[in-house]
Protein backbone atom coordinates (compact mmCIF):
# COMPACT_ATOMS: atom_id res chain seq x y z
CA UNK A 1 0.00 0.00 0.00
CA UNK A 2 1.65 3.45 -1.11
CA UNK A 3 2.39 5.96 1.25
CA UNK A 4 2.69 9.71 1.86
CA UNK A 5 4.94 11.46 3.43
CA UNK A 6 4.90 14.65 4.58
CA UNK A 7 7.45 17.66 5.99
CA UNK A 8 6.19 18.12 9.98
CA UNK A 9 8.53 20.27 10.78
CA UNK A 10 12.60 21.88 10.55
CA UNK A 11 15.05 23.69 12.61
CA UNK A 12 18.70 24.75 12.57
CA UNK A 13 20.99 23.97 15.49
CA UNK A 14 23.81 26.54 15.97
CA UNK A 15 27.29 25.15 16.91
CA UNK A 16 30.31 27.17 18.00
CA UNK A 17 33.35 24.50 18.24
CA UNK A 18 36.41 24.19 20.10
CA UNK A 19 39.85 23.02 18.78
CA UNK A 20 42.78 21.00 19.50
CA UNK A 21 46.12 20.55 17.64
CA UNK A 22 46.30 16.54 16.35
CA UNK A 23 48.93 14.70 14.54
CA UNK A 24 47.02 12.97 11.70
CA UNK A 25 47.62 9.46 12.06
CA UNK A 26 45.70 5.93 10.72
CA UNK A 27 42.54 7.17 13.11
CA UNK A 28 42.24 9.99 11.25
CA UNK A 29 40.26 10.78 8.20
CA UNK A 30 41.48 13.66 6.44
CA UNK A 31 39.19 15.11 3.45
CA UNK A 32 41.57 14.59 0.01
CA UNK A 33 40.48 17.90 -1.50
CA UNK A 34 42.10 19.02 1.90
CA UNK A 35 45.17 17.30 1.28
CA UNK A 36 45.05 18.31 -2.54
CA UNK A 37 45.32 22.24 -1.97
CA UNK A 38 48.74 23.46 -2.93
CA UNK A 39 48.79 26.46 -1.16
CA UNK A 40 48.40 24.91 2.13
CA UNK A 41 51.22 24.72 3.72
CA UNK A 42 52.08 21.78 5.89
CA UNK A 43 51.19 22.00 9.48
CA UNK A 44 49.38 21.36 13.20
CA UNK A 45 46.01 19.45 12.14
CA UNK A 46 43.39 20.51 14.71
CA UNK A 47 40.47 18.40 15.71
CA UNK A 48 37.10 20.50 16.62
CA UNK A 49 34.05 19.58 18.35
CA UNK A 50 31.19 21.44 19.64
CA UNK A 51 31.30 23.73 22.27
CA UNK A 52 28.23 22.50 24.23
CA UNK A 53 29.20 18.63 23.53
CA UNK A 54 27.42 15.24 24.35
CA UNK A 55 30.42 14.51 26.42
CA UNK A 56 33.03 12.80 23.93
CA UNK A 57 33.57 15.33 22.07
CA UNK A 58 31.52 14.51 19.00
CA UNK A 59 28.12 15.89 19.15
CA UNK A 60 26.01 18.81 20.11
CA UNK A 61 24.22 18.19 23.05
CA UNK A 62 20.84 19.53 21.29
CA UNK A 63 21.74 17.24 18.41
CA UNK A 64 21.64 14.35 20.90
CA UNK A 65 18.26 16.08 22.86
CA UNK A 66 16.94 16.15 19.29
CA UNK A 67 17.78 12.93 18.30
CA UNK A 68 16.48 11.32 22.20
CA UNK A 69 12.95 13.33 21.46
CA UNK A 70 11.89 12.46 17.99
CA UNK A 71 12.52 8.39 19.04
CA UNK A 72 10.00 9.09 21.91
CA UNK A 73 7.10 10.65 19.59
CA UNK A 74 6.93 7.31 17.09
CA UNK A 75 6.98 3.51 17.32
CA UNK A 76 9.17 3.37 14.15
CA UNK A 77 11.93 5.79 14.11
CA UNK A 78 14.25 6.42 11.36
CA UNK A 79 17.40 8.44 11.22
CA UNK A 80 19.70 9.87 7.97
CA UNK A 81 22.54 11.20 9.49
CA UNK A 82 24.20 13.39 6.57
CA UNK A 83 27.74 14.57 7.07
CA UNK A 84 30.98 15.93 4.95
CA UNK A 85 32.63 12.74 5.30
CA UNK A 86 31.79 9.62 3.02
CA UNK A 87 30.13 7.01 4.66
CA UNK A 88 31.04 3.18 4.50
CA UNK A 89 28.49 1.22 3.29
CA UNK A 90 26.38 3.33 5.20
CA UNK A 91 27.83 4.33 8.79
CA UNK A 92 29.86 6.51 9.53
CA UNK A 93 32.24 6.89 13.21
CA UNK A 94 29.50 9.91 13.81
CA UNK A 95 26.52 7.82 12.94
CA UNK A 96 27.48 4.99 15.23
CA UNK A 97 28.60 7.31 17.87
CA UNK A 98 24.84 9.32 17.87
CA UNK A 99 23.54 5.45 17.48
CA UNK A 100 25.32 4.68 20.93
CA UNK A 101 23.20 7.86 22.24
CA UNK A 102 19.98 7.30 20.54
CA UNK A 103 19.90 3.24 19.71
CA UNK A 104 15.77 3.71 19.91
CA UNK A 105 16.06 4.42 16.14
CA UNK A 106 14.73 1.44 13.88
CA UNK A 107 16.87 2.47 10.70
CA UNK A 108 19.77 4.37 10.33
CA UNK A 109 22.14 5.31 7.03
CA UNK A 110 24.60 7.67 6.71
CA UNK A 111 25.29 9.56 3.62
CA UNK A 112 27.64 12.48 2.29
CA UNK A 113 25.83 14.86 -0.06
CA UNK A 114 27.71 17.65 0.19
CA UNK A 115 25.95 20.06 0.56
CA UNK A 116 22.00 20.73 2.05
CA UNK A 117 19.19 20.21 0.16
CA UNK A 118 15.57 20.07 1.77
CA UNK A 119 14.28 18.87 -2.03
CA UNK A 120 16.51 15.84 -2.01
CA UNK A 121 16.08 15.39 1.62
CA UNK A 122 12.24 14.93 0.92
CA UNK A 123 12.94 12.79 -2.64
CA UNK A 124 15.50 10.89 -0.41
CA UNK A 125 12.40 10.24 2.73
CA UNK A 126 9.72 9.82 -0.35
CA UNK A 127 12.36 6.32 -0.94
CA UNK A 128 13.33 4.87 2.86
CA UNK A 129 9.51 5.83 4.00
CA UNK A 130 7.68 2.50 2.63
CA UNK A 131 5.48 2.30 6.13
CA UNK A 132 3.51 4.30 8.71
CA UNK A 133 6.78 5.84 10.23
CA UNK A 134 8.60 9.34 11.22
CA UNK A 135 11.88 10.32 10.01
CA UNK A 136 14.90 12.46 11.19
CA UNK A 137 16.84 14.03 8.56
CA UNK A 138 20.08 15.68 10.23
CA UNK A 139 22.73 17.45 8.14
CA UNK A 140 26.04 18.14 10.01
CA UNK A 141 28.41 20.28 8.02
CA UNK A 142 30.83 20.92 10.67
CA UNK A 143 34.20 20.29 9.34
CA UNK A 144 36.02 18.00 12.40
CA UNK A 145 39.77 18.19 10.87
CA UNK A 146 40.84 21.05 9.92
CA UNK A 147 44.52 22.95 9.37
CA UNK A 148 42.45 26.35 11.12
CA UNK A 149 42.36 26.34 14.91
CA UNK A 150 39.69 29.09 14.46
CA UNK A 151 36.53 28.31 16.15
CA UNK A 152 33.54 27.17 13.42
CA UNK A 153 30.01 28.06 13.77
CA UNK A 154 27.89 26.01 11.67
CA UNK A 155 24.17 26.00 11.11
CA UNK A 156 23.04 22.12 11.81
CA UNK A 157 19.80 21.30 9.53
CA UNK A 158 16.69 18.94 10.81
CA UNK A 159 14.15 17.77 8.64
CA UNK A 160 11.05 15.81 10.49
CA UNK A 161 9.05 13.62 8.04
CA UNK A 162 5.80 11.20 8.84
CA UNK A 163 4.35 8.75 6.54
CA UNK A 164 1.15 7.70 6.32
CA UNK A 165 -0.73 4.68 4.79
CA UNK A 166 -3.07 5.79 1.96
CA UNK A 167 -6.76 4.76 2.74
CA UNK A 168 -8.50 3.67 -0.37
Amino acid sequence: MPVTVTLLGQGTITVLTRSQAVTPDSRHFIASELLATEHRAAGDWYHHWPEEDCGNRLHAKALITLCQHHVLSSTESLLVYDSRYPAARGATPLLQSLLCHCPEFSEAWGICSGRFDPGEAYRLAQTLMQEECRLLYLYDPIQRLSQDPTPQESELHYLIFSARMLRK
